[in-house]
C-alpha cells in the first residue's frame, strides 16, 4: 500500500534528472537510471556486472534465441509464488518496503517508474502500481499500451502474469527494458511475413497469429490505442474462456510503439514452469520462463545450468509452457 506521503517520500522531481519538465518519458526514464546509479550502490554494481555477462546462441529455424547467465536472477527465478509464500512476505514493491535509495517518477497519476535493481536489459525499469492491487492487466490494459508509446522509442514493454512469471503475482506491475534487446523485436517483420496469418482486421488493429521460432504468439497491430486495447481484450476473454483460468488467461505480453503504429505480442501460455524446473539433481534446470524468456533470452541464474542447456532444453520449455498447437487455433478461431 502506498500514502500520500509514501509517494512523496519515493518520487523525484524531474528536474532533478537533468532533463526538461516537459521531456519525453523515455527521456525521464534514462535521466533516473543515471542519477540512481551515482546515488545506489547495488543498482551500480548490478548494472555494472552485466558487462561481464556471458550468452550461448541457439537457433530455431531462421531465428535465434539467446541463453544468458545472469546470476543476479536467482531471486526471481526461483521465486516461491505460490499464494501461502506470497502471503507471508513483505511485498517488495509496495512503496513503503523500497529500498532507502530507491527513488522513482510517477506516471499517469498510479503508477511509479523504478530502476530495476537486478536488471536483466542495460536499462530496465519495473512500473508498479502505486497502490498495492493484484496482478491483473484487465483494466489497466490501456495504461500498458500507452506506456509503450511514451517509453519509445528508446525502450519496449512487458507484462508477466500472475502465474507466468511474475515474481510480485499480487502487486500489479509492468516492466520496461532496451529495445531491441529481446531477438524476437528485430525478428518480428520476417516473421510476420514467412510465418503470421491475419485473422481480424478491426478499425485500424489487426489480429496475426504466428507460429515460428519454436514459439506461437498472437500479434496485434494498430495506429489507434483504442482499437489495440479493445482487440487485445477480446482475444484476453477468449483465451480465458478456453483455459478456464479463474484469475486471467494465462499469458506474457511485449508491446512497442513505432512510426505511429503499436505491436503487441501475447503469448499464451498453458504452464508456469517446464518440467525439467522441478527435476532432481543433474537432471533440474533452473529456468523459469516470461515475457523476456519468450521474446528470446532465456535467463539462467546457475553457471552449471547456463553450461549444460541444449537445443532440445529450449525447444522441451516452449513446447511445455505454452498452449497447445490444437487450443492455440481455437482461440483464434473462435469470436
Amino acid at each position: 500500500m502506498g500514502t500520500g506521503d509514501d509517494r512523496a517520500r519515493v518520487s523525484i522531481p524531474v528536474e532533478t534528472l537533468g532533463v526538461a519538465a516537459d521531456a519525453p518519458l523515455a527521456e525521464v526514464a534514462a535521466g533516473l537510471l543515471r542519477q540512481q546509479q551515482a546515488t545506489w550502490e547495488l543498482l551500480r554494481t548490478n548494472v555494472a556486472g552485466l558487462a561481464n555477462i556471458r550468452t550461448r546462441q541457439f537457433r530455431f529455424g531462421g531465428y535465434h534465441v539467446r541463453v544468458q547467465f545472469n546470476p543476479g536472477r536467482l531471486t526471481s527465478s526461483a521465486a516461491r509464488v505460490d499464494e501461502r509464500s506470497v502471503r507471508e512476505r513483505k511485498c517488495f514493491l509496495c512503496l513503503p518496503h523500497l529500498p532507502s535509495e530507491q527513488r522513482g517518477v510517477l506516471y499517469a497519476g498510479r503508477f511509479m517508474l523504478l530502476c530495476n535493481p537486478y536488471p536483466i536489459f542495460p536499462e530496465h525499469f519495473t512500473i508498479p502500481h502505486v497502490e498495492h492491487v493484484p496482478q491483473r492487466i484487465a483494466g489497466e490494459l490501456g495504461a500498458f499500451i500507452a506506456l509503450a508509446r511514451d517509453l519509445a522509442p528508446r525502450y519496449s514493454v512487458f507484462y508477466n502474469g500472475p502465474r507466468c512469471g511474475a515474481s510480485a503475482p499480487d502487486h500489479l506491475h509492468f516492466q520496461a527494458g532496451t529495445r531491441q534487446f529481446m531477438p524476437i523485436e528485430g525478428q518480428y517483420a520476417r516473421l510476420r511475413a514467412a510465418e503470421g496469418k491475419v485473422v481480424r482486421t478491426d478499425g485500424t488493429a489487426q489480429v496475426i497469429a504466428i507460429e515460428g521460432g519454436g514459439r506461437r504468439l498472437v500479434a496485434f497491430e494498430g495506429t489507434d490505442a483504442g482499437d489495440v486495447e479493445r482487440v487485445v481484450a477480446e482475444y484476453c476473454t477468449v483465451l480465458q474462456g478456453i483455459t478456464e483460468d479463474v484469475e486471467e488467461a494465462m499469458m506474457n505480453l511485449i508491446a512497442w510503439y513505432e512510426g505511429g503504429s503499436w505491436v503487441v505480442l501475447l503469448f499464451p501460455r498453458a504452464k508456469h514452469r517446464p518440467s525439467f524446473y522441478f527435476a532432481e539433481g543433474d537432471e533440474r534446470l533452473l529456468i523459469s520462463p516470461a515475457a523476456v524468456d519468450l521474446g528470446g533470452v532465456s535467463i539462467t541464474p546457475v553457471e552449471a545450468d547456463f553450461r549444460k542447456v541444449t537445443h532440445e532444453h529450449l525447444a522441451t520449455m516452449y513446447q511445455e509452457v505454452q498452449l497447445s498447437r490444437a487450443e492455440f487455433h481455437e482461440s483464434i478461431e473462435r469470436r
